[in-house]
């Protein structure tokens, strides 16, 4: 009515609202109050996510930044820390390579020279640390020597020279691929008329891929910058798929309370707006532990927020664990749990191919396709992937194909039962061993070795100069063990060496932590 349009304008300082003049300068106080009230929203939910000591350690680092910037400062911090970073260098990439080709030959080699090279720096490599012994396991699960190794490289060279791009031409590598994604489909229990997913090269890829859809959900409900939030176990290919994305991360800690599992309490306090998904571990990478996901599947799917499991390290193992009831009692965190949206296997770890090849399966088609990006407006027409990638090689698929099949389930069964068994043996060592514990009850393939008296990065440190490839981790200061196949035949090498450790810093307490180990030390 007049009336009101004449009121709005005297409140804004106008004549009468119906002037071109007053309306413009309407418009223009609308908009700068949006962006006013946008901006107070971003700075609300930074602290919502953040949290008032959040905001302070961030204020904090940031006049650390500025205060180590500073002429005499920068100096002595910038010498410090490059000794440091030269010594892990040196611990884990030697002191250079003066046989190194940095340009390519005028002429080629022939073929028997170029083999008796590589021949010759392998023979090196395992001179200097066995890497066939388990201590230098370096995240290769099962034995690199016997006959499965040996069909994977039958296949492997069979398959050398395919594309994935050309379906039509290698249709083998496109049944290769369909039947190893719905196998896994399978063990996590998802329903194959509704459910689908993509096989890509790794578990990274496999978390971008999942992270990608929620983005793009996001968008079609209008949340411009989409938000996830994970326990800050979470793997860090979230951290990376988030930052790649342009989306938030909110990491919510886990405590010993909990048993350093993600619970729906601990998530509740953070479900904004801008909440796209939850990632949730099954289990986590530096405890082994599988999140309370049916409890966060009921906090978040009446909400429309997605719930993404990271199986990516338990993928295929902690399935057939369940199956025979081995693991210490936790939660389901398959397809089984309605709300679960999204699921990242891996087949190379405990699937025991050969890098890299993971599965991401959604529970909704729909979702799946938001992962899709075809091109139709260039010269070249449509071009669509499945994956990130364009051009994949066949082979990688079709040893992982055969890997799984020449296990079957009854071979996961019995390879599932081998490493739990020495999982709980090597927990049965860390029991053995005053001064030390494991963290928590830690339910599949990872022991996360704690101490109230010892530096654990110090303990860290002297079994790396023992020839062990461990991994450390903080929040709390941890150092864990993933159990392989050939873990079993080094069992007393790593007791023995472990009380050797403990030894050492009786004597000297003050010992001081050199390499990898001295990462978070």
């Amino acid at each position: 009515p007049a009336a009101a349009r004449r009121q709005v304008a005297a409140l804004l300082g106008h004549g009468t609202a119906s002037d071109p003049g007053s309306r413009a300068a309407l418009a223009l106080k609308v908009f700068g109050s949006t962006l006013v009230l946008q901006a107070l929203r971003r700075y609300w939910l930074t602290l919502r996510h953040a949290g008032l000591r959040g905001l302070v350690v961030s204020a904090f680092s940031a006049a650390l930044r500025v205060a180590i910037r500073l002429p005499g400062v920068r100096g002595v911090v910038d010498r410090e820390v490059g000794k440091e970073l030269a010594s892990i260098e040196r611990k884990m990439h030697g002191g250079g390579d003066p046989a190194a080709r940095c340009r390519l030959p005028e002429d080629g080699m022939d073929t028997s020279s170029i083999v008796q090279l590589v021949k010759d720096m392998q023979a090196k490599e395992l001179a200097a640390s066995n890497k066939f012994d388990g201590k230098q396991w370096g995240g290769i699960y099962h034995s690199p020597r016997g006959p499965l190794v040996e069909l994977q490289n039958a296949v492997w060279g069979m398959y050398n020279s395919t594309n994935t791009l050309y379906e039509g031409v290698f249709p083998s590598v496109r049944k290769f691929e369909a039947e190893l994604v719905s196998w896994v489909l399978h063990l996590v229990n998802g329903d194959p008329k509704v459910a689908g997913g993509i096989l890509s090269s790794g578990g990274t890829e496999s978390v971008l891929l999942a992270a990608l859809a929620y983005r793009e959900l996001g968008r079609q409900r209008g949340i411009a910058t989409p938000r996830i939030i994970a326990a800050n176990t979470c793997h860090p290919a979230i951290v990376k798929a988030c930052h790649y994305f342009g989306m938030e991360l909110t990491k919510v800690p886990v405590t010993e309370s909990t048993g350093f599992a993600l619970t729906a309490a601990a998530v509740r306090p953070y479900l904004t707006g801008d909440v796209i998904c939850v990632y949730a571990s099954a289990p986590t990478f530096p405890h082994g532990v599988v999140d309370c996901v049916e409890d966060l599947a009921r906090l978040v799917r009446g909400r429309g927020i997605g719930l993404h499991v990271d199986n990516c390290l338990g993928g295929i193992l902690l399935s057939y664990l369940d199956r025979q009831g081995l693991t210490k009692p936790h939660q389901l965190w398959d397809f089984r749990v309605p709300g679960v949206t999204s699921i990242s296997v891996d087949v190379h770890k405990y699937g025991n191919a050969s890098k890299g090849v993971s599965v991401v399966v959604f529970a909704d088609q729909e979702l799946r396709r938001l992962t899709y990006v075809p091109v139709t407006d260039g010269c070249e027409g449509l071009y669509v992937t499945s994956t990130l990638q364009g051009s994949r090689g066949g082979a990688v698929i079709a040893q992982a194909w055969a890997t799984m099949l020449h296990l079957g389930d009854t071979g996961y069964m019995e390879h599932a039962k081998a490493i739990h068994n020495l999982h709980e043996r090597y927990q049965e060592v860390v029991a053995r061993i005053p001064g030390l514990r494991v963290l928590c009850p830690c339910h599949a393939c990872i022991v996360p070795i704690v101490s109230d008296i010892y530096n654990i990065y110090a303990i860290a440190s002297l079994l790396e100069d023992c020839g062990w490839n461990l991994f450390t981790g903080q929040y709390p200061p941890v150092l864990s063990i993933c159990i392989g196949e050939l873990h079993g035949e080094i069992l007393d090498a790593f007791e023995a060496d472990l009380r050797a450790a403990v030894a050492v810093l009786d004597k000297d307490p003050g010992y001081k932590p050199t390499g990898a180990a001295a990462v978070y030390g």
